[in-house]
């Protein structure tokens, strides 16, 4: 019993860097899921020439896509149109700014997160009063608001922003 335990681990300690070595090099299109091929049937011929860390990211995708429902299917495919019509440019400059969202300490992301859904749960007339409004501060101006937001305290940036309304004049005044 003690040498079948002693092949046993042996085995199992001579097949570990095996696998390691298989995902290094991916996975063959054969062993994914009848679901992940599916998925990613477009990408059949290519499948076998991707990095294994691009093959990962498109089986984790794939895996999500399958547990969306069929509403959030049509919003991730209406994003994905407008990535592909999105310049170039653009698209590299909101990579960058993911990037730099991504490095930023777990609390601060959510900061922002919770910052864009009050800022999408306010009526449409007012984002677009407050949007326009940003557009056309100065940059000086915008660096100025944007260092005063970072430099301020957590209670501070937890309450909404607004921007000063003028003053609005009654009409007996002079």
């Amino acid at each position: 019993m003690i040498i079948k335990s002693f092949f046993f681990i042996m085995i199992i300690s001579l097949l570990s860097p095996i696998q390691g070595i298989t995902d290094e090099q991916g996975k063959p299109w054969s062993s994914l899921s009848l679901q992940e091929q599916q998925t990613l049937q477009k990408i059949q011929k290519r499948w076998d020439q991707l990095p294994a860390e691009d093959q990962l990211k498109l089986r984790k995708g794939a895996k999500r896509w399958a547990a969306m429902n069929p509403e959030q299917q049509l919003r991730a495919k209406q994003q994905l149109k407008r990535w592909q019509q999105m310049p170039k440019e653009k698209r590299i400059l909101m990579r960058k700014r993911f990037q730099r969202f991504q490095s930023l300490p777990p609390e601060k992301r959510r900061e922002i997160q919770n910052r864009r859904e009050w800022f999408k749960a306010l009526p449409t007339d007012r984002r677009l009063d407050l949007r326009q409004r940003w557009q056309q501060m100065s940059p000086a101006k915008r660096q100025q608001l944007r260092h005063k937001w970072i430099n301020s305290s957590p209670q501070q940036r937890a309450k909404p922003f607004t921007m000063r309304q003028p003053k609005q004049l009654s009409p007996d005044h002079p």
